[in-house]
């Protein structure tokens, strides 16, 4: 939440070569994805706290699956850039920042088995663990209002489903969806980096459940390499935080909590994958 005092505290063809048909239970899959970001605090109007925009990122990923047998996917992703914050200050004074500076980290291993439904297709079901980090804001003071940085941190739970179909030699579609659960949830707020003799006080989150769902479409340009768009969404949320000591040169000043909000994410993956 942005508190102020103003203190603001958030959150081509290559080579032309035949097709052949080509099997491997391996592959590495590298690649930029481009999504929109939709932020919202819980709050009393005329209180708010809302992020918005476009933010670009690369990922990578790495999975092995082979029909009848066990089941294993690491996925990694970085995305940064500005967006717009459209909030009020702790008074209820509308405030509008262009450039709101946000930066995230995803990290995810799903393990889990194949079964095959014929030959072209099978259905994964799998859980794993995830980790999420999120950088928002920086620690700045302009004419108008001070802000801070604030980090937020949680692991998750992934319960999924993951289906493949090869519709021939060339494409292949997917589908996968996930519901995932939240635990060990903190926020930071850097409070100290912009008025000396501030604490940085830490918030416990509230846990809630997210889900994820994407289709990837791949298409193979030779044996080994394929091209892969997916296209994806995600929900997630957090509840409200406990509530935690405000300190001034060690002297408590107030009391302060993260509140609830709720993200959707949707964007696109555009990737280059090898096969082995």
């Amino acid at each position: 939440m942005k508190k102020h005092l103003t203190v603001i505290y958030f959150s081509a063809c290559i080579f032309c070569l035949p097709l052949t048909s080509y099997s491997a239970d391996s592959s590495l899959e590298f690649g930029l994805n481009y999504f929109y970001f939709d932020y919202k605090e819980d709050l009393v109007p005329p209180h708010k706290s809302t992020e918005s925009g476009w933010l670009p990122g690369i990922y990578f990923s790495y999975d092995y699956k082979r029909k009848s047998s066990f089941y294993t996917k690491l996925y990694l992703s970085y995305a940064g850039g500005d967006i717009t914050y459209d909030g009020s200050t702790q008074d209820g004074t509308p405030l509008i920042i262009a450039d709101s500076r946000q930066r995230f980290l995803k990290l995810q291993w799903d393990i889990g088995y194949t079964f095959p439904l014929g030959k072209r297709a099978s259905l994964i079901p799998f859980t794993g663990y995830g980790y999420r980090y999120w950088e928002r804001g920086q620690n700045r003071v302009t004419a108008t209002y001070t802000e801070s940085q604030e980090d937020y941190s949680w692991s998750y739970i992934p319960v999924g489903l993951r289906l493949d179909y090869a519709v021939n030699d060339k494409w292949n579609v997917g589908a996968a969806f996930s519901a995932n659960f939240m635990f060990n949830g903190k926020m930071t707020a850097r409070d100290s980096q912009v008025i000396p003799g501030r604490n940085d006080p830490e918030f416990t989150l509230g846990n809630e459940v997210g889900c994820y769902a994407e289709i990837p479409v791949r298409y193979r340009i030779s044996g080994e390499w394929s091209l892969v768009i997916t296209p994806w969404y995600e929900y997630s949320a957090i509840g409200r935080s406990d509530n935690v000591s405000l300190t001034n040169r060690g002297t408590v000043i107030g009391y302060a909590y993260e509140p609830a909000s709720r993200t959707h994410q949707y964007g696109v993956n555009a990737a280059v994958s090898y096969a082995f």
